[in-house]
């Protein structure tokens, strides 16, 4: 480049001084220009690189901050608190609060005034049972139906939350019976298919079994502690005559008296009387 310039000025008249100067200025200018040019390619490339980096980076901060979003939230277990209210609490692997569900208007009511989110489940299960929200239901002898549905198969669960509700019932009130369960997923889905808690439906399909009179929608609205009353009832008459689970008669038990409604030819007046009873 510089020889053209050269050979470029050759052909001017003029002192040769004066064309050396006036060529190394022409070259000198060009050159920086060249070098300018070039430092703003390398900036941008740099700059480029670094973006590239900087939006990889980002990307794999989101894509892992929505993977932890997305395993924070993955129901490891599902815990059924009915008294009447019923509410189930979705239970992450770490054992923390991830969803709250009430059935029933009594349940709304007690979670519009009890928040359980995000809370360790023993601390949840302490603050619901202890709320001034859930007082008015755990008396009079009430009962406390505490039903595991545990995909994760943590067998120390279910023994866990027993201690926890134990703690937490003995403190706040003395006189409610608790009771406990675990059941598969299959036995949840049922009963979230017809629109009620797992623990509810679970002991409402024991209620069948001594009571076939019985129905779903005749005591889903009802309290565990009908529920649980009539069920006792139905094993009580059952085991008065003589009529095992699967349909026989024991001979050696003691038939009831005719005049109780209960013998094994008239379970429908039985169901009939006792859950009159609870009307």
């Amino acid at each position: 480049m510089k020889q053209n310039i050269q050979n470029a000025f050759d052909a001017v008249k003029c002192d040769d001084a004066l064309k050396e100067r006036t060529c190394a200025a022409v070259v000198g200018k060009m050159r920086r220009k060249q070098q300018k040019k070039t430092h703003r390619k390398r900036r941008f490339t740099s700059s480029g690189m670094k973006w590239a980096i900087s939006a990889a980076c980002l990307m794999l901060l989101v894509g892992s901050g929505f993977g932890g979003y997305k395993l924070y939230y993955t129901e490891a277990a599902t815990i059924s608190i009915d008294v009447n209210p019923s509410i189930e609490l979705d239970i992450n692997r770490w054992g923390r609060v991830v969803d709250e569900v009430p059935y029933g208007t009594d349940g709304e009511n007690v979670l519009r005034e009890v928040s359980l989110k995000h809370l360790e489940y023993g601390d949840a299960m302490e603050r619901l049972l202890g709320s001034e929200a859930m007082r008015s239901y755990l008396q009079n002898n009430a009962v406390v139906s505490v039903t595991l549905e545990n995909s994760n198969g943590n067998s120390r669960l279910l023994e866990n939350l027993q201690n926890c509700v134990d703690t937490a019932l003995e403190q706040c009130h003395g006189n409610v019976t608790a009771e406990y369960a675990s059941v598969d997923s299959h036995m949840c889905s049922e009963a979230h298919s017809h629109g009620m808690s797992v623990g509810k439906y679970y002991a409402i399909q024991e209620l069948l079994d001594v009571d076939p009179m019985a129905t779903l929608d005749e005591f889903k609205n009802k309290s565990m502690k009908e529920i649980r009353g009539h069920t006792e009832h139905c094993e009580h008459r059952t085991e008065q005559n003589g009529e095992r689970r699967d349909g026989q008669t024991d001979p050696d038990a003691v038939s009831g008296s005719p005049d109780d409604g209960c013998t094994p030819d008239s379970r429908g007046k039985c169901h009939n009387k006792h859950h009159n009873g609870h009307n």
